[in-house]
C-alpha cells in the first residue's frame, strides 16, 4: 500500500492489459488502471459487460486499480479492442445523467409507464 491517499476516479485510464487462457480454471483478462475507479464506474462497467453479446458469460471483479474479466478467451476474436471500448464507455457514462447508465435500464417499469 502506498502512504499517499487513494482517490477514486470516474474515468480511470488503462495502463496495461494481459490476457491468459489458463489450463486450471477460467481464462482471464486483467486490466491495470491508473487510478482506483469509483462505484459508479464499476456499476457502469458491470452493466455494459452483462449487456454485451461479445462478452457473454464474463464476470467482472474489481480489486483496487485492477479489473479482472473472468471468462474471456483470447480465441474469441478481437476481444481486447472491445474490452477497451467498454472501459471507455463506462467512464463516459459516469458523468452522464442517471437515465443513460446501464443500471437505469435494468429497473422494471412502473405501472404508470406501461
Amino acid at each position: 500500500m502506498s502512504a499517499y491517499p487513494q482517490f477514486l476516479a470516474a474515468t480511470p485510464r488503462v495502463t496495461r492489459m494481459e490476457m491468459a487462457d489458463l489450463y486450471a480454471g477460467d481464462a482471464t483478462t486483467v486490466v491495470q488502471l491508473d487510478a482506483t475507479p469509483c462505484d459508479t464506474w464499476i456499476q457502469n462497467l458491470q452493466g455494459l459487460v452483462s449487456r454485451s453479446p461479445e462478452l457473454a458469460g464474463t464476470r467482472v471483479e474489481v480489486d483496487g486499480s485492477w479489473v479482472h474479466f473472468i471468462g474471456v478467451r483470447k480465441t474469441r476474436g478481437p476481444v481486447a479492442a472491445h474490452l477497451l471500448e467498454v472501459i471507455a464507455a463506462a467512464g463516459e457514462m459516469a458523468y452522464g445523467p442517471v437515465a443513460v447508465r446501464p443500471t437505469a435500464f435494468a429497473a422494471t417499469p412502473s405501472p404508470a409507464m406501461q
